[in-house]
């Protein structure tokens, strides 16, 4: 009887350690996103200049995209088909969060200030083969 209840007491301590484990990380990457998001908002004032990417049916035009940091990235879907703008990599979209714009509809629009200098890889989560790079000064 005591192996029985030492196994069980084992078995419950592993399942909090990895409950707390998944909790801690969640947590962790909702507030990596959140300060990305201030940062974002924040860095920069509304009135920032502006680079305008259009989504065709071949693909984000142009794939890439070479700008200061500080300007608006606009994309415009013309596609013909919903269609989304997320961070690499597909399909956890984990490396850039400010760039998880979601979804959008054929004739919209969706905007991000690229705040910081650096490379950022993006791609259409509904069609992972179109894919574009922003590289910003």
């Amino acid at each position: 009887m005591n192996s029985k209840f030492l196994l069980t007491l084992v078995v419950i301590i592993v399942v909090v350690i990895v409950g707390f484990a998944l909790y801690k990380n969640q947590a962790d990457n909702k507030t990596a996103v959140e300060n990305s998001t201030k940062q974002t908002q924040t860095a920069t004032p509304t009135n920032a200049p502006q680079v305008n990417v259009v989504l065709t049916q071949n693909g984000f035009e142009p794939k890439e995209l070479k700008i200061k940091a500080g300007i608006r990235v606009i994309w415009t879907n013309k596609s013909g088909e919903p269609a989304t703008v997320n961070s690499d990599n597909h399909p956890t979209h984990l490396l850039y969060p400010f760039l998880n714009l979601g979804e959008f509809s054929t004739g919209s629009s969706l905007q991000a200030i690229v705040a910081s200098p650096g490379t950022y890889t993006y791609h259409n989560h509904l069609n992972a083969t179109q894919k574009g790079t922003i590289v910003a000064e």
